[in-house]
């Protein structure tokens, strides 16, 4: 602690003159990135309820632990039937996994940084893998001393065979400076339509110091939607879908297709094809949207359904469908739409969770084209451990993973 207060001493003395203020943040967040660890409150196998989920809907669950791995942040599985599970370390390592043989491998380690909320992000397959054995990674690196998100695409060979399978021939498609080290967004998706959605944060700090989330000139605090087909006339690695909302509007950005994003930390299609993006608050709300073409959903103005900057008219954005407070969590970990067999409780619900405290819910969705707010939570518990991210299978059963221990779990129904 001591070494700490000598460190922020010196970088606090540091002239301004000499070191610009988004340095200085920079360095303080690089220097002082928090270790997260459960409250232990929880003890056991067993959850517990607690605060609103006392008087709230209860579901008995399990944990069914599948594989452990280091600090993941992203659990993917290949399209189709395959054994396959795919695990993102924050560090950089590519976990394959094979299922029904139990056997773990590094299918690839990658050139990270990892102050912070950087690191080895996301990743996906090509919609028609594997006949188009192509994945897509986003890590955050450090090129010319910038912090750098790099959205590629990756050729698989060998994509059945767990021994031979690896990554080769890296394309990048697109690069984004980071101002700070955390709000990074991270998670990567093709849609129904082919096309693919990066989720990409405000790029830092506290309160968007440089506005991002309002600004459709930059691609930070945006979700965006792209093509992976290169642009042989722009000469792009990727080219723009011709329905993107923006396309030749004076201000935007044409890879954007919604902005107004604090943090989106993790996103998913639901099985009736619509994005939902849980969207990481700052000092009251975390909050669950669906992300409709062109639509502004109000970061920094607004946070949850709530005025952020005072003064604001939240009517002249989107809002959520979700949220819940500080009295329940503190960081929105996004999930799924359940569409599995196995609870059949959840058929139809969005399952996710809150990192520090560990909880797990279910809700349902708006009905297409409705934006209702819901409000009817089904509580699955508080359980000792950090959920940095969900998963799910072609089956649509549900994973859940725990940054603290590594462990992969599958969600399942409890046996009384």
């Amino acid at each position: 602690m001591k070494n700490q207060i000598i460190i922020i001493l010196s970088l606090l003395s540091v002239s301004l003159s000499s070191l610009a203020c988004d340095d200085l943040g920079r360095k303080i967040l690089k220097t002082f990135s928090k270790k997260y660890e459960t409250d232990g409150k929880v003890l056991g196998g067993k959850p517990i309820f607690i605060g609103p989920d006392v008087q709230r809907k209860q579901l008995s669950i399990s944990l069914q632990e599948v594989v452990k791995v280091k600090e993941p942040t992203d659990i993917q599985f290949p399209p189709g039937d395959s054994p396959f599970l795919f695990v993102l370390e924050k560090a950089g390592d590519l976990i394959l996994f094979d299922r029904d043989k139990k056997n773990k491998r590094v299918l690839k380690s990658f050139q990270v940084i990892t102050d912070s909320e950087e690191g080895l992000l996301g990743f996906t397959f090509h919609p028609k893998y594997p006949k188009e054995p192509k994945v897509y990674t986003h890590t955050v690196i450090s090129s010319a001393n910038r912090d750098m998100t790099v959205i590629a695409e990756w050729e698989v060979e060998n994509p059945n065979s767990f021994e031979t399978m690896a990554l080769k021939n890296e394309r990048v498609l697109l690069e984004v400076e980071q101002p700070y080290p955390n709000h990074n967004g991270g998670q990567i998706t093709f849609g129904p339509d082919g096309h693919l959605y990066i989720g990409l944060g405000d790029g830092g700090w506290r309160a968007d110091p440089k506005n991002n989330g309002q600004n459709p000139n930059t691609l930070l605090g945006s979700i965006l939607r792209i093509s992976p087909v290169p642009d042989l006339i722009g000469k792009k690695p990727y080219s723009i879908p011709k329905d993107n909302p923006f396309i030749g509007k004076q201000g935007f950005l044409p890879e954007i297709f919604a902005y107004g994003i604090r943090n989106p930390w993790k996103m998913s299609f639901s099985p009736d094809g619509r994005l939902i993006a849980a969207d990481v608050g700052q000092d009251a709300y975390e909050e669950v949207d669906i992300i409709l073409s062109g639509k502004n959903y109000g970061w920094n103005q607004t946070e949850g359904f709530h005025c952020f900057t005072d003064g604001c008219n939240p009517s002249l954005y989107q809002s959520p469908f979700y949220e819940y407070g500080r009295d329940e969590g503190q960081s929105i970990t996004g999930g799924y739409v359940y569409f599995g067999t196995s609870i059949p409780e959840l058929k139809g619900k969005y399952v996710f969770g809150d990192f520090i405290q560990g909880k797990i819910w279910a809700v349902g969705i708006p009905k297409p084209g409705e934006n209702t707010k819901m409000t009817e939570t089904i509580a699955l518990g508080k359980w000792n451990i950090l959920i940095p991210t969900f998963g799910q299978d072609s089956e649509g059963e549900i994973f859940v993973a725990d940054y603290q221990t590594g462990t992969i779990y599958k969600i399942v129904k409890q046996i009384p």
